[in-house]
């Protein structure tokens, strides 16, 4: 009989958990009706590719990297702007990289150092790691590796070396 309670306990606690989050997701959205469907896109006559599109009042909204393959132009979102065609030239910083990096793979330790090894190409290389302490007497250790990574001067893009 107590085992039937607490089941019953914690199902109403939890259903009135999703029934509150749902609650307050909901709270400050609108619902609208679309219809979703697959289009072809042509250019100049030419089918180049479909797309899944969503028609409403009116309008249809197809994806954009959907229009750029199409017509065969590179699409890039820079500072909250959408390019097709020719991209911005962005140049990451040494700073921006790094909080690039802790941001991707979620460093938040203070015991971690994030930093700029050097320069290879148009990347930098991002160290990450830990002093680690062998002999607190003489405060002689060394360092535990977490990770080293490229970050692309233009485009921020990181690539794990491992």
């Amino acid at each position: 009989m107590k085992d039937k309670l607490k089941g019953l306990v914690l199902g109403l606690a939890i259903g009135t958990m999703l029934t509150g989050a749902t609650a307050f997701a909901a709270n400050g959205t609108t619902n609208i009706k679309v219809a979703i469907q697959k289009l072809g896109i042509y250019v100049d006559g030419t089918k180049k590719t479909s797309a899944d599109a969503i028609i409403y009042n009116g309008t249809t909204y197809v994806p954009a990297r959907s229009v750029s393959n199409a017509i065969g132009k590179e699409i890039g979102l820079v500072n909250g702007d959408l390019y097709i065609g020719k991209q911005p030239k962005m140049t990451i910083t040494e700073s921006q990289a790094i909080s690039l990096v802790k941001k991707k793979y979620g460093v938040s330790s203070p015991k971690l150092h994030v930093e700029v090894d050097h320069l290879e190409g148009n990347s930098y290389v991002v160290h990450v790691y830990e002093v680690v302490i062998d002999d607190v007497k003489s405060g002689e250790g060394h360092t535990a590796t977490y990770g080293w990574y490229y970050v692309d001067k233009s485009s921020g893009a990181i690539t794990s070396m491992f």
